[in-house]
C-alpha cells in the first residue's frame, strides 16, 4: 500500500517537471535579451520553486489523507462482510442441528 501513495506523488512529481520544463521553454523562446532573461530567472526562479514544493507538499499530504480514509472504509467493509459471513456460517449450523441431513 505504501507503493500507492509514492505513485501519486510520482505522477504529480511528473507534471510539476513538465509543467516546469514547459514554462522555460516558453520563457527562452520569447523575444528577450540574454541578460533580461537571466534577471527574469534570477528574481522569480526561486519564488517559484519555493510554491512548487509547498504544493506538493500540499497534494502529497492530501493523497495521504484519501488513502488513509479509503483505507479505513475498506477494513469497516471488510468487518461486516465477516460478520455477515459468520452470521450465515452460523444460522446454517443451528438448522443443521434442528433438521440434520438425511441420507438416501
Amino acid at each position: 500500500m505504501a507503493n500507492d501513495r509514492d505513485g501519486g506523488g510520482g505522477y504529480l512529481g511528473w507534471f510539476l517537471l513538465g509543467a516546469t520544463l514547459g514554462g522555460l521553454t516558453a520563457l527562452f523562446l520569447t523575444p528577450r535579451t540574454g541578460e533580461e532573461n537571466r534577471g527574469y530567472l534570477g528574481d522569480r526562479s526561486s519564488e517559484l520553486a519555493r510554491r512548487a514544493q509547498e504544493l506538493a507538499t500540499e497534494a502529497q499530504g492530501r493523497a495521504g489523507e484519501w488513502l488513509d480514509k479509503s483505507r479505513e472504509l475498506f477494513e469497516e467493509q471488510t468487518q461486516r462482510l465477516k460478520g455477515a459471513f459468520e452470521a450465515g456460517r452460523e444460522a446454517m449450523r443451528d438448522e443443521m442441528r434442528k433438521n440434520p441431513p438425511t441420507l438416501g
